[in-house]
């Protein structure tokens, strides 16, 4: 992970977009807010992170975990505070119901990868576990190289043309 890079917010919109918020530490060691809201789709990594967290939003939502089938997340809000920038977050989702339309919305209490104050004693029920901050921290890679460029790449050669793009990819095998 990018140490002057703090990833923000990560949500896919209702037009099915990339919105991501974030800063970068500047020259003068201030931290630097931009946000992007992208039509481009993300590597598959990306959308996989995001379904890896509706484990932790069953758990900390205290939900059976026959509904883990039910559960979209949507995005994920990320905060970073006291004197190490200690990691915090909130996960947004979604949970289809049986008997409505609509979904019922979820966003779990934010919860904290370690204690603000390092002198506190640990409250499990103020911390993330282990292992929703190794699925947080996968979705901020992800996020990181989708700002850096890194994206789900389409054909290069449709279907339409195949012929055309078979003849290009051999002359460029052949150079």
């Amino acid at each position: 992970m990018n140490k002057n890079m703090r990833i923000k917010k990560a949500k896919i919109t209702k037009e099915k977009r990339i919105l991501l918020m974030y800063e970068q530490k500047g020259k003068n060691g201030w931290w630097d807010e931009y946000s992007m809201t992208c039509s481009e789709e993300p590597r598959p990594e990306f959308h996989q992170a995001l379904r890896d967290l509706r484990t932790h939003v069953l758990d900390m939502c205290e939900l059976p975990e026959t509904y883990l089938d039910k559960i979209t997340v949507r995005g994920v809000s990320y905060s970073y505070g006291g004197e190490d920038d200690t990691m915090g977050a909130t996960i947004s989702a979604s949970m289809k119901l049986e008997y409505s339309y609509q979904a019922l919305n979820l966003v779990t209490p934010h919860k904290a990868s370690a204690m603000y104050c390092p002198d506190t004693p640990e409250d499990e029920k103020q911390l993330l576990t282990g292992d929703c901050i190794e699925a947080l921290r996968d979705l901020q890679t992800e996020c990181e190289k989708y700002i850096q460029g890194d994206r789900a790449q389409g054909s290069l050669f449709p279907e339409v043309n195949q012929e055309a793009g078979q003849g290009i990819t051999e002359a460029v095998q052949l150079n």
